[in-house]
């Protein structure tokens, strides 16, 4: 739909950084984003509570560019201040653009969606990679705010399933058998690898079961609304709960793949 509108790399970044700073922000605590001049820069320093610090430098031609594209909305503040905020537009650009990068959340980690969506990952994992795919596919919809628990949930139905699937695989002796206790079947299936792992990776092995339970008690805080720390989800905590429920999958994956 936006594919005919060219933004070079640093405008397409801005546009980005903007969206998720909107998106950490409470719907209800919303603001626009107030720019400045800075005073030894030609940048304007971009304010706003959602911004890492509150503050970002920004090349006033890319937010010009972004606003006659139609991606922001741009007006004047003081005379020394311009106002701006995410159109409707400038979302779904974000969506598409995201989309086209892949299944999970960063392009530095290409190479672990790529492992996600291969046929034997999926074949493997076929129930917990369906799981994935829809929390990863709500984190980019507009009103993603919206289904921060639902996220959580599908989360952690992905690390369930997963560990299932890889039982139901592998057949290590001893598996629990109540699915939600997932730290203890990943663990009985690591487990199982006995001598055929070294010194080292049996260090390692050690470590990814911890990860995962760390991973799995933040999906379960994510699906729960972090009600028992008493704090507001945002959408970078949804961000965080689906890369990482993907990160401890490829590592567990990958691990298994040999077995």
């Amino acid at each position: 739909m936006y594919s005919d509108i060219l933004l070079e790399m640093e405008q397409k970044e801005l546009l980005v950084a903007m969206v998720e700073a909107a998106r950490n922000v409470p719907r209800d605590q919303r603001r626009q984003f107030l720019t400045s001049m800075g005073i030894s820069s030609s940048n304007r320093t971009m304010i706003h509570a959602g911004l890492p610090g509150g503050r970002q430098e920004a090349f006033p031609g890319d937010l010009e560019v972004l606003a006659r594209a139609g991606l922001l909305t741009e007006k004047s503040g003081d005379r020394t201040s311009r106002i701006y905020d995410v159109t409707p537009e400038g979302y779904q650009y974000y969506k598409e653009m995201k989309g086209a990068e892949g299944l999970v959340t960063e392009k530095v980690e290409n190479h672990i969606s790529a492992y996600l969506h291969a046929d034997d990952f999926k074949g493997r994992f076929f129930r917990a990679h369906e799981k994935l795919v829809k929390a990863d596919s709500m984190l980019w919809e507009s009103d993603s705010e919206k289904q921060l628990t639902t996220i959580g949930h599908l989360c952690r139905e992905a690390l369930q399933e997963f560990a299932t699937e890889l039982i139901d695989t592998l057949n290590p002796p001893n598996a629990a058998p109540n699915p939600a206790h997932t730290v203890a079947r990943v663990r009985s299936v690591l487990d199982s690898l006995g001598t055929d792992v070294g010194e080292k990776e049996t260090s390692f092995l050690k470590a990814l079961l911890q990860y995962w339970g760390t991973v799995s008690d933040l999906v379960q805080r994510q699906e729960h609304g972090a009600l028992k720390e008493g704090d507001e989800l945002k959408w970078e905590d949804a961000r965080r709960a689906v890369f990482q429920t993907a990160l401890v999958m490829y590592e567990v994956g990958r691990t298994t793949s040999r077995l």
